[in-house]
């Protein structure tokens, strides 16, 4: 049986910090030309690629502050993992836990701890990321 990846997209395949203004934080946030056009941290979009190259369940599991923002995850996924079919996206416009929205078991790959601590208390593995775009690694 294949193992499910759930990769988050901000601070792990995406660069939402970098230019981040905190006193526009809300606008930027929700604004679909920003976000689109986030730096990529590519070392991790390399990994994602090639575990979708050999056939493995690659879910992007997101949060997105609004519609907008949604649909700029979306552009940005085209233009860096166009291999990713749309349906393998997943994002929680508003609140929600990650945990929440596992399709099957897998090991969810975060850099928030507010995010992995629930997930491994369901019974799932995770690779917290410490650091923004810090490289995956594996065990």
């Amino acid at each position: 049986m294949k193992t499910a990846y759930y990769f988050d997209m901000d601070g792990v395949l995406a660069n939402f910090h970098k230019d981040y203004d905190f006193t526009k934080r809300s606008q930027q946030a929700m604004n679909r030309e920003w976000i689109a056009n986030l730096e990529p941290f590519m070392n991790n979009i390399t990994i994602v690629k090639e575990l979708i190259a050999k056939g493995e369940q690659v879910y992007i599991l997101t949060a997105a502050a609004n519609e907008a923002a949604k649909m700029g995850k979306i552009d940005w996924l085209a233009k860096y993992i166009p291999e990713l079919a749309l349906d393998m996206f997943i994002c929680i416009v508003g609140h929600g836990k990650k945990v929440d929205f596992i399709r099957e078991d897998g090991i969810l790959i975060d850099d928030s701890k507010k995010n992995i601590t629930p997930w491994v208390r369901a019974g799932h593995k995770a690779i917290w990321l410490e650091a923004k775009g810090q490289t995956i690694e594996w065990d």
